[in-house]
């Protein structure tokens, strides 16, 4: 697959993760040693990376996962997060059920990955947490594409985050580290992936300034 190809057309795959058909070992480490090549703060390679195929594992994160997501939609909008949304359009609509089909079968999904950062963020200055999520984001980002390249799919969750301590203690993980988030790793039912819907360049970008009138060079 031709890098610009995976660019356009890795999406986050939650309906269409096939879970029947099982994935090798070998396979998800052979996408994370790609991504293990992503650039990071100094090259000091701070991340620990939990990889997790046993069903009884995978039943009770999928446990936590839906206790941190039945508490977050019982509050409407994360409290520490407020935005405006229309969370009544149809493509809204369209994401709120594909969660839910995850959330009903994450236990199903034939591995589920919780990349680490060592280190925390709490009440860290601005340098320091753009810093660390710099230090791990392009190899997440390396492994999704090389899912994609090889017909498996995934998505960024972090919805387990608000019980972040309840997964921190079922996977035997030190205090110190962050998670990063929770991806579930399946092979896709097809490939026939296509571009998202997105604003234009010239909507989001400006040269010189935030607001400048040079907007399109």
């Amino acid at each position: 697959m031709e890098v610009d190809d995976a660019l356009r057309t890795t999406r986050a795959v939650r309906k269409r993760l096939d879970l029947e058909r099982p994935v090798e070992r070998a396979l998800v480490e052979e996408c994370l040693q790609l991504a293990l090549q992503a650039p990071n703060g100094s090259n000091q390679q701070l991340w620990r990376w939990v990889l997790v195929d046993d069903p009884d594992l995978k039943s009770r994160m999928a446990e936590i996962y839906r206790a941190g997501l039945d508490g977050y939609a019982s509050t409407g909008v994360s409290t520490d997060k407020p935005r405006q949304y229309d969370y009544t359009s149809d493509a809204a609509l369209r994401i709120s059920a594909s969660v839910m089909h995850l959330k009903d079968n994450l236990e199903r999904v034939p591995v589920l990955v919780v990349p680490l950062l060592a280190g925390r963020v709490d009440g860290a200055s601005v340098f320091y947490q753009a810093s660390m999520w710099g230090s791990v984001i392009p190899a997440v980002w390396s492994f999704m594409l090389a899912l994609r390249s090889r017909g498996l799919g995934s998505a960024w969750t972090t919805i387990h985050l608000h019980r972040e301590a309840e997964m921190a203690e079922l996977l035997g993980i030190p205090r110190g580290y962050t998670q990063v988030g929770l991806f579930p790793v399946a092979y896709t039912i097809g490939t026939d992936f296509k571009p998202a819907p997105r604003r234009p360049v010239g909507e989001v970008a400006s040269w010189n300034g935030f607001e400048s009138k040079d907007r399109h060079g």
